[in-house]
């Protein structure tokens, strides 16, 4: 899950020159802010920067990005939302909107969403087990199965045994072991993705317990990428 994240961050690369109350400099602040982990600062930074602009797609985006991090899904969705009625191009490959969908408990929309961000990054194992997980809800485990979608190659380890996981034909154990693999390069990026799929996968299979557990096991191996934050508000969001 890349294209949409690259967009999401790519303003944090401009080299904005402005007054204070010009709304790049308050999206400049707000986005230093949300990297030292101040929401609630960079919250209010873009209130402000969207009184300012209310029509600048970039903003929603952004502020969507931190209510989801806030654990606030309605408002999070709302955001990105009118992001998409803002810039429509933007809906595609717009996972995070489809994650959003998912704790919002709108399962037929994260169908649809992720459908379209697998037609942007077709080899993507988040986007095909973000879409069953939907689709499960919808459907049922076993005809959301039948229309899994098509994953060929997916270079991070542990992703296609995730994947075969998500599909019945593999076990948790089998995606820790590949996480854990002799040669593996970078270890705490794998073992976060096997411990936050199993949680996942149990939580699919209504073992809410064993899914905390995964999941608390994968914030045990930080790293710096928009699902970190999914697997704090997972946990903080089940525990309700």
């Amino acid at each position: 899950m890349t294209a949409q994240l690259s967009v999401f961050l790519c303003c944090s690369c401009l080299c904005w020159q402005t007054g204070q109350d010009d709304w790049r400099g308050l999206a400049s602040k707000a986005q230093q802010a949300e990297k030292t982990g101040n929401l609630q600062d960079a919250r209010k930074l873009l209130d402000t920067a969207i009184k300012l602009e209310p029509k600048r797609a970039e903003l929603f985006s952004m502020r969507g990005g931190i209510l989801f991090k806030q654990a606030k899904i309605a408002e999070s969705l709302a955001d990105f939302d009118q992001q998409i009625r803002l810039k429509p191009s933007d809906a595609p490959a717009h996972w995070r909107r489809g994650l959003t969908l998912y704790y919002a408990d709108k399962f037929s929309e994260g169908v649809a969403q992720f459908v379209t961000s697998d037609k942007a990054e077709p080899e993507d194992v988040e986007n095909a087990v973000w879409h069953l997980l939907c689709n499960a809800k919808v459907k049922g485990l076993e005809p959301a199965r039948k229309e899994l979608l098509k994953i060929s190659q997916d270079s991070r380890v542990p992703m296609m045994e995730v994947y075969a996981l998500f599909a019945g034909r593999s076990s948790v154990e089998k995606v820790l072991s590949a996480a854990n693999a002799t040669g593996v390069q970078d270890k705490t990026s794998s073992r976060f993705y096997a411990y936050l799929y199993c949680g996942l996968f149990e939580e699919m299979m209504g073992n809410s317990m064993k899914s905390q557990e995964y999941i608390r096991k994968a914030l045990e191996h930080p790293i710096d990428h928009y699902m970190m934050d999914v697997a704090r508000v997972h946990v903080q969001l089940r525990k309700k």
